[in-house]
């Protein structure tokens, strides 16, 4: 029995004898009225009478008991449980300053008559309240004057200079975090939320070929991760992992049903950045006014450059849609469309760019190939120009 269950079983066995209690004294001052004087006290009939009005009490309360604790007490828990540590902590701390600071302000105040008593549970009330308040709304100042407070959720001085980051189903199975993330380019604390391993482990368990690939690559990702850590803050004695699975969410976030609208409920609460590559969910957290790492957009970031004018060495690997157009890729994986090259398939040739596009999907580079003219070679057979060959150094082929 959790202990939740037990403060329910405790509260509901209170209100039943409280109830059987009421019904037993209400069932005797019944049988006792003046027009039943004599008629049922000490009878049959009264005893029915106060056994039933007993039990009808018990009832009633242990159902009373049973609503208020899963409604007020459990419920409340569950919220204060989702309240951070610092924030319990400060939130103790202003009501119990504002109790003093109105203790001290209405101590000259006399007690009779009794509305100034009233008065003065009125100021300490207000007092609380506005003690709590205040502490709450310098929560950054404390955390900063007081360090020790961000220890009280785990959080190391290190981590408290990093926001803490969520990860969603699409990133985990992309493939690509684990390795990015060896790269230091993203720190922690990740924290990957029980709902969303949940759905990974689901998707890996499709009867579909294609989904349980990803799903399980998704789970190979994780389990490289696992192995990762942040830096050692100075005095650390045991290394901080930078992923971590988040088990403890709050009942307002398990009431929502989708687990994108999940996430991003849970990293509004949590203060957290969500890393995905998810279009639509990267718009609606922006929305809400939440940090988004997204991973499509940092690989569009890292794209090279590419200028009208430029000369570069392009394998020509298929054909284009428009007659004579030949098409290669540059290493990211960008598209080059090189005009009158469809001769040219499965050879290295040198282009000019003459035009990049920008679309929704990413750039498009339109080249023309380079006029083989004084000291040109359009093929690139000088072994100087390897360097410049995103084809890896692919020679043309053997012309017949």
């Amino acid at each position: 029995m959790n202990f939740k269950r037990l403060i329910w079983f405790i509260v509901t066995i209170l209100f039943c004898v409280i109830g059987l209690m009421l019904g037993y004294t209400l069932g005797q001052h019944y049988i006792g009225l003046t027009y039943l004087e004599g008629s049922l006290q000490g009878k049959p009939g009264g005893v029915v009478v106060t056994v039933t009005m007993t039990v009808c009490g018990g009832i009633i309360m242990a159902r009373l008991g049973s609503w208020f604790a899963d409604r007020f007490l459990i419920n409340g828990m569950n919220r204060f449980q989702s309240i951070s540590p610092a924030d319990r902590m400060l939130g103790i701390v202003g009501v119990l300053l504002g109790l003093v600071f109105a203790v001290l302000v209405t101590w000259p105040l006399p007690n009779n008559p009794y509305w100034w008593i009233l008065l003065k549970l009125g100021a300490m009330l207000f007092g609380a309240i506005a003690g709590m308040a205040l502490l709450q709304g310098m929560r950054d100042e404390m955390l900063n004057v007081f360090p020790q407070l961000g220890k009280l959720e785990g959080i190391t001085d290190v981590e408290t200079q990093q926001r803490a980051k969520l990860l969603d189903t699409n990133i985990i199975i992309d493939g690509r975090l684990a390795s990015l993330c060896k790269t230091g380019f993203i720190d922690g604390p990740i924290y990957v939320p029980s709902f969303v391993l949940d759905e990974v482990q689901l998707i890996a368990d499709s009867p579909d070929s294609l989904k349980r690939a990803r799903g399980k690559r998704g789970l190979d990702v994780l389990n490289a991760m696992r192995d990762l850590t942040m830096p050692q803050p100075i005095g650390a004695t045991e290394p901080i992992p930078m992923l971590n699975v988040y088990s403890d969410i709050p009942p307002q976030v398990r009431r929502i049903n989708t687990v994108d609208s999940k996430l991003v409920e849970l990293a509004k609460i949590m203060k957290a950045a969500i890393i995905t590559n998810d279009t639509n969910l990267n718009r609606v957290a922006a929305l809400q006014g939440l940090q988004v790492l997204n991973l499509n957009e940092l690989t569009q970031s890292l794209r090279p450059v590419v200028l009208p004018g430029e000369e570069m060495n392009i394998l020509i690997s298929k054909e284009g849609k428009e007659a004579g157009q030949g098409v290669g890729y540059l290493d990211d994986g960008t598209m080059v469309v090189v005009n009158d090259a469809k001769q040219h398939i499965g050879e290295t040739c040198k282009v000019n760019i003459s035009s990049v596009i920008q679309t929704v999907a990413g750039k498009m580079i339109f080249a023309e190939l380079k006029i083989k003219g004084s000291g040109d070679d359009l093929f690139n057979d000088d072994s100087n120009s390897h360097n410049n060959n995103p084809g890896g150094g692919v020679r043309r082929k053997n012309r017949a």
